[in-house]
């Protein structure tokens, strides 16, 4: 594997490592991927999901242990939602919201 050296400024920096903090990368691995994605010809980069593009900025992380333990295999969201609805509680929404808590 070969090693470059590049200069970036701070701002640059710490947006790189900003994102590979929230990402769980070390800043490394992050560039090295960024670097490599942007090299790949433009017609075989398929489109990213929204969920990519949310966990490369560090909107989204991925699941842990605990809630990946509770997932129901086979169950689907819109059955989550026509249970909800028969049981006549809060929406997922708002089951949603009230687990987030209030923003800060």
């Amino acid at each position: 594997m070969s090693t470059i050296t590049i200069e970036i400024s701070p701002a640059t920096y710490q947006k790189l490592a900003t994102q590979a903090r929230n990402t769980g990368k070390d800043i490394e691995v992050l560039s090295s991927e960024l670097l490599e994605a942007g090299l790949q010809p433009h017609e075989t980069v398929r489109p990213k999901s929204a969920r990519e593009v949310l966990q490369a900025k560090g909107q989204v992380r991925p699941l842990g242990d605990t809630l990946r333990r509770k997932i129901i295999p086979g169950v689907k969201l819109d059955d989550v939602r026509k249970a909800l609805t028969r049981a006549g509680g809060p929406s997922l929404s708002e089951i949603i919201l009230a687990q987030r808590g209030p923003k800060v």
